[in-house]
């Protein structure tokens, strides 16, 4: 169902009907705007921020946005988005993803067939290569001006990158002994089926990486509704208890969970920490090349496919 435009949501995880109270809004509400009015809110931080307002389902906990883009606006404003030119430095993105793999390779044996949904440059993929076994990967990102880059990160291992970002169709049933999601989850319109049909490509006993956002966290609740994880790109954001009920319904078992470290200049944190706080600078005094480690709301969670007959669903809520 779609009203002005934009696509009327129940519960991505439980399927429950739309909670009456907003939880979380923005000062401009993105559903008070047309599509067109949005585009221009829809690339980069430093902006006013106007997103569509979040509710938290009565039955499973989920903050979710019951009113949000139809899948053909989406596709048009991805199609549109300008490259990601972070303004973290390569070296502290690469400690944040190894922080990552060491939370994999703590519960794998690192062979096997490897799947990673949006790897980008390879970032993540290139410790698996490095540390790992695997005899086949099998990448799923849509930029195709990564590429050159993901390529030269599997050069000389059996590799295939598909550009349609969930074609899993296109691999063998139980292939995989590793799926990786890292800061995908959040983007999702239908989860628990992106999940699902993931866990079909899964052997049993694979392991699950996900990476998301986390609402619960410290720093969500100190800067309310300017946290930055609140915008645009985000149909819903995830807890620790309500990615457990996403995994559950899509036929996961949750075997661990963190707060990950991620490494920042610290004048990148200052820059967006004022612009949080309301003070819309563009540029704060350097401090050299000085990176450090906190954990700034976000969390790891690594789930293995249910045994089958344990109360595996069949059919999206």
């Amino acid at each position: 169902m779609e009203e002005s435009g934009f696509l009327s949501r129940t519960c991505p995880v439980c399927g429950g009907a739309p909670p009456p109270a907003v939880e979380v809004r923005s000062e401009t509400s993105a559903e008070s705007l047309d599509f067109t009015a949005l585009v221009p809110y829809w690339n980069g931080f430093f902006k006013e921020k106007v997103f569509f307002p979040y509710s938290r389902c009565r039955g499973c906990g989920l903050l979710y946005a019951p009113i949000f883009f139809n899948r053909s606006q989406l596709e048009r404003l991805y199609a549109q988005m300008e490259p990601n030119m972070s303004e973290v430095p390569l070296e502290a993105l690469r400690r944040t993803q190894y922080g990552y793999f060491e939370a994999l390779k703590s519960c794998s044996h690192l062979e096997g067939g490897f799947i990673e949904v949006g790897p980008d440059i390879g970032l993540f993929t290139e410790n698996c290569v490095r540390e790992g076994r695997f005899d086949e990967y099998w990448l799923f990102e849509p930029n195709r001006d990564a590429l050159p880059a993901l390529s030269k990160v599997v050069e000389g291992r059996t590799f295939h990158v598909i550009h349609d970002m969930f074609g899993f169709s296109k691999l063998p049933e139980r292939a995989a002994s590793v799926a990786v999601l890292i800061q995908v989850l959040d983007h999702l319109l239908d989860p628990v089926g992106t999940l699902r049909a993931l866990r079909q490509r899964m052997s049993s006993g694979a392991k699950l990486l996900l990476v998301t956002h986390d609402e619960s966290s410290l720093l969500r609740r100190l800067v309310g509704w300017k946290w930055p994880a609140f915008c645009l790109q985000h149909p819903q954001i995830y807890s620790p208890q309500s990615i457990c009920a996403l995994l559950d319904a899509a036929g996961f078992e949750v075997l661990q969970q963190r707060k990950t470290v991620n490494f920042f200049q610290i004048s990148y944190l200052v820059k967006h920490l004022l612009w949080a706080f309301g003070w819309k600078v563009r540029s704060v005094p350097g401090f050299g090349q000085l990176t450090i480690g906190l954990k700034l709301g976000n969390m790891l969670t690594i789930a293995t496919p249910k045994a089958e007959g344990k109360n595996v669903p069949t059919s999206a809520p």
